[in-house]
């Protein structure tokens, strides 16, 4: 789903790096023509002054240009967050055509702005049938105009064309869907554990039936480390890491069983383990509440996304603590990497990938 037309390269501007994926179609099968990802400093980030932030942004992006070797100006990048608005309705039956008509009439009582500040688009997920009338399942999407204008100005000043804006949660769904094992029906929820957001996706077979951002994320984990420390939070960012891990049990993960030099991955686990549980406790209300408004069905299976879900056990102790499931995505499953990109490139950064491949989906779909 995108808010325009389509682009070429897929460009992942996060909170905490800039990732870039350039994807080529070769017979049925996806390759890897280049990558690249370059850091943003946190310093600049929260500096009051925006032109510096839009400076480390820029220079951010030219870094990750200059790694992949890519040379297309032309990009598909994504929102999230507060900038961008998802609804689920019912709407009366009609056709594609008429709804394309009405989509602003028809939205202005599930948008909480005035429809002339937003960027509108619609997906049919569906037809059903209530109290005897035929029902269109929508999923209705709005971002603030002035966001976009403002991210299309960033792009811009980085000597870059937007040709598609589409949403993190949706990328993230086309990166999945390509690395399928096999088509299927089950309830999946998506989690990508990003920097400062954490996104979840639930999908029914192959269409999104829930989406929301939830402001615990990597960056919390970092955070608590750096306090534990008192390190900056670049070096707590590096331990996390190298080293981040989040005890089991079962596994008997005790002082007496670590060198004294590794004791600080135990102090690392306890001190991340109250953030995780804070995460896990957002999960939930977000499945409950997918839940009691999806006829019955229940999630099956977590599919984990993200820096954070290399955190060692962390999809252990989700799933001990869901019940069900939980897997580390294999981001380039199904993708073969072009002579000259280096296999452990890919593996080191694959967890950051997600977004950024689904981005990279959009120039070989049609």
């Amino acid at each position: 789903m995108s808010l325009f037309s389509k682009a070429i390269v897929g460009l992942d501007i996060g909170t905490s790096s800039v990732k870039i994926i350039q994807l080529k179609l070769v017979g049925k099968q996806y390759q890897l023509n280049a990558m690249g990802m370059a850091e943003i400093p946190k310093e600049t980030l929260e500096a009051k002054n925006s032109d510096i932030q839009k400076g480390a942004l820029i220079e951010a992006i030219k870094r990750a240009f200059k790694e992949s070797g890519i040379k297309t100006k032309k990009v598909v990048t994504s929102l999230s967050g507060d900038s961008v608005i998802i609804r689920y309705v019912k709407l009366p039956f009609m056709t594609p055509e008429e709804l394309r008509g009405a989509i602003s009439k028809e939205a202005e009582q599930y948008i909480p702005l005035n429809i002339d500040q937003v960027v509108l688009d619609f997906q049919i997920l569906g037809e059903t049938q209530e109290d005897g009338q035929r029902k269109l399942d929508v999923l209705l999407v709005a971002a603030k105009v002035d966001v976009v204008d403002q991210h299309i100005l960033l792009l811009k000043a980085a000597g870059l064309t937007s040709m598609v804006i589409d949403i993190d949660a949706f990328a993230l769904q086309n990166a999945f869907e390509i690395n399928r094992l096999e088509p299927n029906e089950e309830t999946i929820a998506l989690i990508n554990i990003g920097a400062s957001l954490t996104t979840i996706n639930i999908l029914e077979g192959i269409n999104t039936r829930f989406t929301r951002d939830i402001p615990v994320a990597g960056n919390d984990f970092t955070k608590e480390i750096q306090k534990e420390f008192n390190l900056k939070f670049s070096e707590a960012e590096e331990l996390k890491k190298s080293h981040g891990a989040i005890s089991m049990e079962e596994d008997d993960f005790s002082l007496s069983t670590v060198s004294q030099k590794d004791d600080r991955v135990l102090r690392m686990s306890d001190v991340m383990t109250p953030v995780l549980n804070k995460l896990l406790g957002e999960i939930r209300r977000s499945f409950d509440y997918y839940e009691t408004q999806a006829r019955k069905k229940t999630v099956e299976r977590v599919v984990l996304l993200g820096g954070s879900a290399r955190l060692k056990n962390v999809n252990r102790f989700l799933a001990n603590k869901l019940g069900i499931p939980v897997e580390i995505f294999s981001t380039f499953r199904n993708v073969e990497s072009q002579k000259g990109i280096d296999p452990e490139q890919m593996a080191e950064k694959e967890f950051h990938m997600g977004v950024c491949l689904g981005l990279a989906l959009r120039q070989v779909e049609s």
